[in-house]
Order: structure tokens, then C-alpha cells, then sequence
């Protein structure tokens, strides 16, 4: 009886060391997970007012690259009004060598010019009448000529100016370009330290969509992809339950609840047209639904300045960003409640995938372009609810 006894104090003495085992292995979880929560807010404070500066450095950015395009359509007019002119002047010029011999004559002869007898002599008056006209005409051309050619300096002197306010511009614009490429970069660092799985499963989605024939399959492989991941961490919960693996358990809980919250955006609602929500400063090329080779266009293509920079349409999660069949460099925006926007065309790009950003941050920069009649980039931007695409208009 006593060896019973003794047996189940043993015991009980075991159990209770192994239950403030537990109990202190569920505090050092809890305070672990009060510090992951803690530092995934300071991560989402810190990346928020990261996101707000950018912003605010990329709306600088496009009232630096609004103005290079006002400047060009000035330089573009100064160049058509100084080749208006030297036609003008080389008009002028023309008929005003006509003259020359007569000028010339009457300074070497001026009294056999002038004072040759005419048939009948009563003439000699109408003949001097018309020379003294005639040397008022030839005052008003020379006069006419000097205007003309001190217009055509102004110009010039006007023409040189406005490109070295283009030159200074363009350096200006790089100098924020590259600015903000570098703040791009250490905000994609905080998030992906405090969402690595996020960034994880992305990236996962993003190689199925590579080998994509289509783009339409490229959409359809991420949603595939973050479903299938989402079924594997469920999964991995319930096996974590059933071994009563606490550690395990926190963890795919935790993976599971970041992916669900992962911010894919607050969706599109603003239905209000403006240039300033246009993803880049140029005019439109062609709108939705105009004729092309392949029928209807589904987008809106745009043609902007060289190396313009491009901004987000909206707020939400990069899904893709990278090389992509013919579409050249190209993003894939997920902008929450099924909305995504598709940006392709670009020469480089700023962000990267998993990365979570907010509108009207620069996300790439178009290619550059010498100003020829030919080859002129251009920026293809398609609106997407679910795998069919839509009129982008309203948004932009």
C-alpha cells in the first residue's frame, strides 16, 4: 500500500511539474505573441507613415514632371514659331533682292538714274515720284527684315533658356526618382521582416502567373496559388490541434490570420475623373474600346514623356511586378473587393512583389525616348473585377 502510495505522489508531483511547464511555456507564447502583435503594429505605423511621405515626394515628382512637359510644348512652339519666321524672312529676303541692282545703280549713278532724259520730259516728274515710293517701300521692307531677325534672336535667346530649365528639370526629376526609389526599398524591408509569409506566398503566386500563356491565366494562377496556400495552413492547424503542439499551432495561426488580413486594398470607389489620378503625365493614345488590330482595346494606353515616372491607380498589394511575355515590364495591383490594375510597358520598376502600397506612390519609370516620330514608349493600363477587365476611365 505504501509503495502505491509513494507512487502516486511520484506521479502527481510529475504532473505537476510538467503542468508549470506548460503553464510557463503558454506565458512565454502569450508574451511572445504580445511582442509580435506589438512590433506588427510599430512595422504598420512605421510603414504607413513611410507611405504617407512617398506620396507626398511623388506628388513633388509629378509637379516636377507636369512642368518638363509644359516646357516641351513651349520649346515645341518656339520651334515652329522660328521656322515660321526664317521663312518669312527668307521670303522677304527674296523680293527684297530684286531691288539690289537698282539700290546698287543708284549709289554708283545716281544722276544718270535719276536724270535721264525722258520721252515726253513731262514724265521726269511721274519717274522721280515713283523712286521716292519706291525707296519708302524698300525703308519699310529693311525695316520689316530687322524686325523679323531681332524676333528670331529673341526666340533663339528665349529657346535656350527653356532648355536649360529642361535640363536642370530632368536632373531635378531624377534626383526624386532615385530618392524615392531608395524609401520604396526600405519600406519593402520593414514589411517583409514583419510579413515574411505574405511576401512568401506572393512570391510563390507570382512564378505560377510567369509561366502564364495568357494573361487572364497569369490572374487566375495567383488566386490558385493564395487559395491553395490558405488550404495548407488550415490544414496544418488542424494536425498542430491534434499533436497539441502549442508552438506550431501559434504559428500557422498567426501565418493564416496575416495572409487573410494581407492588404489586397480597400477596393475602388472614387468614380471622379482628374488628371491628377492619371498613373503618369502624357496624353492618351488610344481610350477603351477603340478599334485595334485585335478588336476593341482593353484598356487605355497612354504616351508619356520620357523616362516619366508611373504611379499607383490605387491602394493595395503588388502581386506581380517583372517581365511578362510581349507586355514588357508589368505590375499586377490587387486592389481589394476583387479590382485589379494592370500596368505594363515600363522600362524599371520601384516596387516589388508582396509589397503592400498606397495610391499614388511611384511603382516603375517609363523607358526613355530621343523626341522621334517613331518609337515612342507607350503605357498600357488595364482594370480587372475578377478575370474580366473593364472600363479603367471611371477610376482614372
Amino acid at each position: 500500500m505504501q509503495q502505491i502510495l509513494n507512487k502516486s505522489e511520484q506521479t502527481q508531483k510529475q504532473l505537476l511539474k510538467e503542468k508549470e511547464k506548460i503553464n510557463s511555456n503558454l506565458e512565454t507564447i502569450q508574451k511572445e505573441k504580445q511582442r509580435a502583435i506589438l512590433k506588427a503594429r510599430q512595422d504598420k505605423k512605421r510603414t504607413h507613415q513611410i507611405n504617407n511621405n512617398m506620396v507626398q515626394a511623388t506628388e513633388k515628382l509629378q509637379t516636377t514632371e507636369t512642368r518638363i512637359q509644359e516646357i516641351n510644348k513651349e520649346i515645341t512652339n518656339l520651334k515652329s514659331k522660328i521656322v515660321t519666321l526664317n521663312i518669312q524672312l527668307q521670303n522677304e529676303s527674296k523680293n527684297f533682292s530684286k531691288f539690289l541692282p537698282l539700290i546698287e545703280r543708284l549709289s554708283l549713278y545716281p544722276s544718270d538714274t535719276l536724270l535721264a532724259a525722258p520721252s515726253p520730259s513731262s514724265h521726269a516728274t511721274i519717274g522721280l515720284s515713283i523712286i521716292q515710293n519706291l525707296s519708302k517701300q524698300l525703308e519699310n521692307q529693311a525695316k520689316v527684315l530687322k524686325q523679323h531677325k531681332e524676333e528670331i534672336n529673341q526666340l533663339q535667346n528665349q529657346f535656350t533658356i527653356q532648355i536649360t530649365n529642361l535640363a536642370q528639370l530632368h536632373k531635378k526629376q531624377e534626383n526624386e526618382q532615385n530618392q524615392l526609389t531608395k524609401a520604396l526599398k526600405q519600406a519593402r524591408i520593414t514589411q517583409q521582416e514583419s510579413a515574411k509569409t505574405v511576401f512568401e506566398i506572393s512570391q510563390n503566386a507570382a512564378n505560377a502567373a510567369q509561366k502564364a500563356q495568357s494573361l487572364n491565366d497569369a490572374i487566375r494562377q495567383i488566386n490558385l496559388t493564395k487559395i491553395r496556400a490558405q488550404h495548407a495552413l488550415k490544414a496544418e492547424i488542424i494536425r498542430a490541434q491534434r499533436a497539441h503542439n502549442m508552438a506550431r499551432l501559434q504559428k500557422a495561426r498567426k501565418e493564416s490570420a496575416m495572409i487573410s488580413s494581407a492588404n489586397n486594398g480597400p477596393g475602388l470607389n472614387s468614380r471622379t475623373t482628374s488628371k491628377a489620378n492619371a498613373p503618369v503625365i502624357g496624353p492618351i493614345v488610344s481610350l477603351w474600346g477603340s478599334k485595334t488590330e485585335t478588336g476593341p482595346a482593353q484598356g487605355i494606353t497612354y504616351a508619356p514623356q520620357s523616362q516619366a515616372t508611373v504611379r499607383s491607380p490605387c491602394s493595395g498589394l503588388i502581386e506581380f511586378a517583372g517581365p511578362f511575355r510581349g507586355y514588357g515590364h508589368m505590375i499586377i495591383l490587387n486592389c481589394g473587393k476583387s479590382y485589379r490594375f494592370v500596368l505594363a510597358g515600363m522600362d524599371s520598376l520601384s516596387v516589388a512583389i508582396g509589397q503592400s502600397i498606397q495610391k499614388g506612390i511611384m511603382i516603375g519609370q517609363m523607358p526613355a525616348w530621343s523626341g522621334g516620330k517613331t518609337g515612342r514608349p507607350t503605357l498600357f493600363v488595364q482594370l480587372r473585377r475578377g478575370e474580366r477587365a473593364i472600363n479603367p476611365s471611371p477610376f482614372l
